[in-house]
């Protein structure tokens, strides 16, 4: 087999594959030996039957078959031979005639990934978090736990800040009135909502006051037709409750699983809790700060379209479920961008874990896994089903490696540290996925 490589465009490649007729006639001829012991002929035994023959009743049928196994095994012994790393499946462009005493030649193009060179971390500057969950952090949990267990009760009072009001409308944008099919309900907990100017116009009233009014809807407002608008309003308000926080007692705590009913053991929960969430958070701004400065070291670096085409359509599906039909008619250009910053950004961090010898921690895998697992009723049953699942394993192993590059770069690079509260260091982590 001979085999040329010439180099298309910066990751395109194009084969030509050139077989001996031997090597094929020799295949053909065994292939017909085999019909021969199988069929059968008028006028000829069982496993008599002369080859001159079966090549006229089934040469041809033959020949095809023979001529694409022996392209497809070529081609890919070919690309291993030639050291290639194909970031997609090869597309074969032409197959030539092939008959006796005629070598079979072909050609197919295979895009590949880049070469990268050595990486230099040395000047990467990293601002690591030195940070811990301290008391207050748990106080503002077990408040916030409160809160979310807070019951409603009805109150003669005028709304305000911290007051639950339900509340019943009526729009007209553009013409139209919104919804079609008569008032819509809404509840929203003054302070917290974010509709600031329904917040401004139902604060001081009391339950059965009516008014009409012009709303501007939050961007992000669930009704489409609203959202981002000004409208005419017709607002009545139905209901205003304030909250009953409840104790800290032996059933409170026993509501999150805490057996012993005792505080401490929830203050215990809530702290692991929170040092798991922290870490996450650190993980997160760390990975963040070195895949910044990576790209734009290697601003420059080509990738496989083949990869970023499959990495955007991901984005796409996965911003559809989120958003709905919004998603749809954004342009695929977004999503492309996005993906080309990832697939460089991945790409990055794994020739780093190739270059320095860094490997999968089976351990840290595990541990992940488990993490995972401990927020399901059946956590054995979730470990198993990873460790079942080649496509979920693999997942997990990407990103855990990431993170091993991520702690090797932290320990070789220039690292600041700086000293951050929680909520920081998950400000900060939050702000930088928004980035990416």
């Amino acid at each position: 087999m001979e085999v040329t490589v010439e180099k298309s465009s910066e990751l395109q490649r194009k084969l030509t594959v050139k077989i001996p007729s031997e090597q094929l006639e020799k295949k053909m001829d065994a292939r017909l030996r085999e019909i021969g012991k199988q069929v059968k002929i008028k006028g000829f035994r069982p496993g008599k039957i002369p080859p001159k023959v079966l090549k006229q009743r089934y040469g041809k049928s033959v020949k095809q078959e023979v001529v694409s196994e022996v392209v497809q095994s070529s081609l890919f012994e070919a690309i291993e031979n030639e050291s290639l790393r194909p970031a997609s499946n090869p597309v074969l462009d032409n197959i030539g005639e092939f008959g006796e005493g005629t070598d079979l030649e072909f050609t197919a193009s295979i895009e590949v990934y880049p070469e990268i060179g050595p990486i230099d971390v040395s000047g990467i500057e990293i601002s690591n978090p030195d940070t811990e969950v301290v008391d207050t952090d748990v106080d503002e949990m077990l408040q916030t736990l409160q809160q979310q267990r807070q019951s409603w009760e009805d109150t003669d009072e005028p709304a305000g800040d911290g007051h639950q009001v339900v509340v019943e409308y009526l729009a007209e944008v553009n013409g139209t009135t919104v919804p079609a099919q008569g008032k819509q309900r809404l509840s929203l907990v003054l302070g917290t909502s974010g509709f600031e100017d329904l917040e401004n116009a139902v604060t001081g009233k009391r339950a059965g006051d009516r008014q009409e009014t012009e709303l501007r809807f939050p961007d992000g407002y669930g009704d489409k037709q609203l959202a981002g608008n000004v409208a005419k309003v017709e607002l009545e308000v139905i209901e205003v409750q304030h909250g009953r926080i409840p104790d800290i007692d032996e059933e409170f705590i026993r509501s999150f699983a805490v057996e012993s009913g005792q505080l401490e053991d929830l203050r215990s929960e809530v702290k692991a809790n929170l040092e798991r969430e922290l870490q996450q958070a650190r993980n997160t701004w760390l990975k963040s700060q070195v895949v910044k400065q990576l790209l734009a070291q290697h601003a420059n670096l080509q990738v496989p379209d083949a990869i970023v085409s499959d990495e955007a359509e991901r984005l796409k599906k996965q911003a559809a479920e989120q958003q709905g039909e919004e998603a749809e008619n954004l342009p695929d250009e977004i999503f492309r961008n996005a993906a080309e910053r990832r697939v460089r950004s991945g790409l990055l961090l794994a020739e780093m874990a190739r270059q320095n010898n860094i490997v999968v921690d089976g351990a840290r895998v595990r541990k992940a896994i488990e993490t995972v697992a401990e927020t399901y009723e059946q956590p054995m049953e979730v470990v198993q089903m990873y460790y079942g699942n080649q496509q979920l394993l693999g997942g997990v192993e990407s990103l855990v490696l990431e993170e091993q590059v991520v702690d090797w770069v932290v320990e070789n690079a220039k690292v600041d540290e700086q000293s951050m509260t929680m909520k920081e260091v998950i400000n900060a982590a939050a702000n930088s996925g928004q980035a990416e």
